[in-house]
């Protein structure tokens, strides 16, 4: 069972750059005006966690003893 979950890693790994390069992709295909709306959306984002971070609502993740997060 071990083994398995060794040999599935490269495949996960090669999954992952191929969703990764078709993200590239994609996004490499949009207008500019639509790129900077995408820039600007995720810029939006940060400034709206950053808010809720310094208002506390943000709470730090504790990993307990059996693995598990509370």
């Amino acid at each position: 069972m071990a083994e398995d979950s060794k040999s599935a890693l490269p495949d996960q790994a090669a999954a992952w750059n191929a969703h990764n390069l078709s993200q590239l992709r994609y996004f490499s295909s949009l207008s500019l005006r639509t790129k900077l709306e995408a820039v600007q959306g995720m810029a939006d984002t940060i400034r709206h966690f950053n808010l809720m971070r310094a208002q506390g609502k943000f709470r730090r993740l504790r990993a307990a003893p059996d693995g598990k997060v509370s």
